[in-house]
């Protein structure tokens, strides 16, 4: 498996797939993130504001282009989108935007686990996790994606069991992880 370099086209790429999935102002009474804008939370904008000069006080002022930035500081570096192969690396990014950056790496090491790793399940992308990928993107890059998408309806289904006023949002919930599923090329 190459993981080479990546350019900043493929974070673009991922990103307007992402937009696309998040739209835009939403304040849901029953969404556990509270009001979002673009897929950004106040409470995750109120983090970036302390590293991303520039930034809205409110989520409701956010552009897209601060949205962007958020993306890619918060998210995309912080889940090593770039040391993963596409499109895990959409897969991976998709999901630290929608569970978090550790929800990511969890499933992302569940999903190995599964295929016959024995990784610390930390939610952390690190040397162990990405050795375990490499070996098991080599053996069958298919069945790694699948496990992965697989993870993250795992990961859906167990919020709705722990709070039942969640199951409002599996519909978009599925549909983004299979919208997500297609571009992949499943």
């Amino acid at each position: 498996m190459d993981l080479g370099v990546k350019v900043m086209d493929r974070f673009l790429e991922a990103a307007q797939i992402i937009l696309g999935h998040e739209g835009g102002l939403v304040d849901d009474p029953l969404d556990r993130g509270g009001r979002t804008n673009l897929g950004i939370t106040q409470g995750t904008l109120n983090t970036a504001r302390r590293t991303i000069p520039g930034l809205p006080e409110r989520v409701d002022d956010l552009t897209r282009a601060q949205a962007l930035e958020i993306y890619r500081r918060l998210y995309w570096n912080a889940a090593k989108c770039d040391d993963l192969p596409e499109p895990l690396d959409l897969l991976a990014f998709d999901a630290a935007v929608n569970c978090g950056v550790g929800g990511s790496g969890l499933q992302l090491q569940r999903a190995l686990n599964r295929l016959g790793a024995r990784l610390k399940e930390d939610g952390a992308i690190g040397p162990l996790t990405l050795n375990a990928l490499r070996a098991a993107w080599e053996s069958d890059m298919w069945r790694v994606i699948a496990a992965l998408l697989m993870q993250r309806v795992r990961w859906h289904n167990d919020i709705i069991g722990r709070d039942k006023t969640q199951l409002r949002f599996i519909h978009g919930w599925l549909n983004r992880i299979l919208e997500n599923s297609e571009t992949a090329g499943l």
